[in-house]
């Protein structure tokens, strides 16, 4: 059974509601483009024909596949999570969980949004469309939660974790994940990040054993 077969069996795919869906490839030439222009001309600046311009194509394409500015930015986001949830869904394997592991994945995938160009773009020039870009960060949540819950759950039931309540875990994470991703902390971020889980996620007995 592949893993997305493994997720959907255990109900995983049903939870994963509310953010739009990861825009088919065909649409990649075209939200390609608009990153290209949202980092060169900044997203406020960027018009459809900018866009166009950039494909060698005409503006009524451009729209007719992807819209305005704003849809293309919606696209844009719904593809970037998309990418995200898909990469918590394959690092967060039960086989190989640890405290030391649900620090690195974290810290993972904080890094993979912070260098996502158009992220990047805004925290550094337009601060103002932080709310476009969180306007689906419930359902976000909601995805990341359920993508990594059921292997914090199995590695607490196979003793590689300390026992708790693994979607807690998992909404923490992703909380602590979003504040760091707006504003990092100073330092290491993965040292900052094991100050807290490592001690409360490794199980009674084994002690605080150091990253491999």
């Amino acid at each position: 059974m592949t893993p997305r077969a493994n997720r959907e069996a255990a109900g995983v795919v049903e939870m994963r509601v509310g953010l739009p869906e990861p825009p088919p490839p065909a649409l990649d030439p075209y939200l390609d483009a608009a990153v290209r222009c949202f980092v060169r001309y900044g997203v406020h600046r960027t018009s459809v024909q900018d866009v166009a311009a950039e494909m060698k194509v005409n503006r009524t394409t451009v729209y007719r596949q992807v819209g305005n500015v704003d849809a293309m930015l919606r696209l844009v986001n719904a593809r970037a999570v998309h990418r995200i949830v898909e990469e918590a869904f394959r690092r967060a394997d039960p086989a190989s969980v640890s405290a030391h592991t649900v620090v690195q994945l974290l810290a993972d995938l904080i890094e993979m949004v912070r260098s996502d160009p158009v992220v990047g773009k805004v925290l550094g020039d337009e601060l103002d469309l932080v709310g476009t870009l969180v306007a689906d960060l419930p359902a976000m949540i909601e995805r990341v939660v359920a993508a990594v819950t059921p292997g914090l759950e199995a590695a607490m039931r196979s003793g590689r974790l300390a026992r708790g309540d693994a979607r807690s875990l998992a909404e923490w994470m992703t909380r602590i994940g979003g504040s760091c991703i707006l504003a990092p902390p100073p330092g290491d971020l993965r040292a900052f990040l094991a100050e807290v889980l490592v001690p409360v996620l490794t199980p009674a007995g084994l002690g605080s054993v150091p990253a491999n």
